[in-house]
């Protein structure tokens, strides 16, 4: 699925998200995450770089099934925040985690200088392919 423009605006260059995954006895379990956008030939898909393994990560390698919240930076006084909302089926790939969080911390932060260390593993990427989209 390829974002419209409102989403695609709404995300930017990398944005803070809840990513939500399924544990192994059905609950949900939440996690904040520094998320970019990522075009491809099958359409546009998020993109979050962890630099080891961890809860979300594993449940998304036995259940895909994600939702993901991105709230608006703007201010809009006297409205409620505008958020994309986003379900989607995600995998996890080896590699290439401190290169993106090189680019996100820029963005996050201003500044890469401190992070990610420079020693960092590889790390692993979670790729969601975006099934339902839409700003509320």
């Amino acid at each position: 699925m390829k974002l419209d423009d409102d989403a695609r605006a709404l995300i930017g260059d990398g944005a803070d998200a809840t990513l939500v995954t399924l544990n192994p006895d059905g609950s949900p379990q939440v996690s904040v995450v520094w998320i970019a956008l990522q075009s491809t030939p099958d359409g546009d898909e998020l993109v979050s770089a962890h630099l080891a393994e961890y809860q979300k990560t594993r449940n998304i390698r036995r259940d895909p099934r994600v939702a993901v919240t991105i709230l608006s930076k703007q201010a809009h006084p006297g409205v409620p925040t505008p958020y994309l909302s986003v379900t989607g089926e995600a995998r996890i790939v080896d590699g290439g985690a401190p290169e993106l969080l090189t680019d996100l911390a820029e963005v996050m932060l201003g500044s890469s200088e401190h992070f990610p260390p420079p020693d960092s593993p590889p790390g692993l990427l979670t790729r969601i392919r975006i099934v339902k989209a839409r700003i509320l």
